[in-house]
């Protein structure tokens, strides 16, 4: 069954991207659609972003991960099939197809439902097509769901987000979370029951579906404009105090942190050609279950 409560226990069961297949050329509503903290991109090298992918295969394999991989599909509309965490997640024992502003992104489903099939179909959700909200705007922690509120997901998508948890009675506080980057994960990240990664910078006050500005209980590392664009945040936690984190100059200073002062293993791995088109580990990622 679908168990994720948080972002932190042991990762046993992932839906990784795939460098195969990309197109040559971006999707130009994706570009059109992005806030102005990203850069525009050009599309990586398919062949180097599929060595990084497979650099994280092993490196899960290794912690005796079970890693799933895309079906390639066949569309004009799909550019690459690299970020699954857009268009999936799970909280608790639920998994909610996420509905993307974007026709390519939406029809990226194709490549992952068979991947789902073996899990009961009461506990997937397809989220309305007139709301938007993408998986790397919603964060678990204990007893809390962070939800960012940005380019890519409306308001409207936080609150059938919420109605949903409420009838499925699951006891979450829902916190809303404004930001200026591409999702939520660019900017926060709840590593440990304890402590998240925060660039408080691109956020705005958090806050309840009331407005009510709510306060952030966790110890914080601070992350600063530089190390955010490097995806610094965007680590993928594969057990306590375990995390996949990109080999780049920009993010050896929060690395070396969460080494010599949280005790973390920090596992460093090659990753550039996903964070040239915006994402890191997390979303390449879609974590099934853990625990």
């Amino acid at each position: 069954m679908f168990n994720i409560q948080n972002e932190f226990d042991p990762l046993r069961h992932v839906i990784l991207g795939t460098g195969l297949g990309m197109k040559p050329d971006p999707d130009l509503q994706l570009q059109a659609g992005l806030p102005k903290t990203s850069a525009i991109y050009s599309q990586p090298d398919p062949v180097v972003t599929e060595h990084e992918f497979t650099g994280v295969l092993q490196t899960a394999q290794q912690l005796n991960i079970k890693v799933e991989q895309p079906r390639l599909v066949d569309s004009p509309l799909i550019t690459d099939q690299t970020c699954p965490r857009d268009i999936g997640f799970v909280i608790d024992s639920l998994y909610f197809r996420a509905n993307s502003r974007y026709p390519s992104r939406n029809t990226e489903h194709l490549g992952i439902n068979h991947l789902l099939a073996g899990f009961d179909k009461e506990n997937q959700i397809d989220m309305p097509r007139d709301v938007f909200l993408e998986g790397g705007d919603v964060v678990l922690a204990p007893g809390q769901v962070f939800i960012g509120l940005g380019a890519r997901s409306s308001r409207e998508g936080i609150d059938w987000l919420a109605g949903v948890l409420q009838e499925r009675g699951i006891d979450r506080e829902v916190v809303v979370v404004p930001h200026d980057v591409l999702h939520l994960d660019c900017c926060w990240n709840v590593i440990s029951p304890d402590l998240a990664l925060w660039c408080e910078e691109a956020t705005s006050p958090f806050m309840n579906l009331a407005g009510q500005e709510v306060a952030v209980n966790f110890q914080t590392l601070s992350v600063n404009r530089n190390e955010q664009a490097a995806l610094a945040t965007n680590v993928l936690v594969v057990g306590p105090q375990q995390i996949l984190a990109r080999d780049d100059p920009a993010c050896v200073g929060i690395n070396d942190i969460l080494e010599d002062h949280f005790g973390f293993t920090v596992h460093r791995l090659t990753f550039d050609c996903v964070p040239a088109i915006g994402g890191s580990f997390r979303c390449a990622t879609l974590p099934l279950r853990r625990g």
